[in-house]
């Protein structure tokens, strides 16, 4: 016995629909480069964050850290936007 087989003829309306979807979510999809250097700089405010808060202890190190970090992430996330 034969199998059926129905061939898809998309719509025009649908095709524009899902280039436009594809145009607009590769737009706003962020580079790896600035998710990196987004989630240093939140890590970076989040470490005296919890100092402040008492989850971690008080010391200079962990400030240092916390500074360090947030000016690593945002010397690069200016590099990748073309910014230097």
């Amino acid at each position: 016995m034969a199998s059926l087989t129905h061939s898809f003829k998309p719509k025009l309306a649908y095709i524009i629909f899902v280039k436009k979807r594809d145009d607009f979510i590769e737009k706003h999809m962020p580079r790896n480069c600035m998710v990196v250097s987004t989630a240093l700089i939140l890590v970076g405010l989040g470490i005296p964050l919890l100092m402040a808060v008492q989850l971690l202890p008080i010391t200079w190190l962990l400030a240092f850290v916390g500074f360090a970090i947030a000016a690593t992430g945002g010397v690069m996330a200016l590099i990748f936007c073309g910014e230097i």
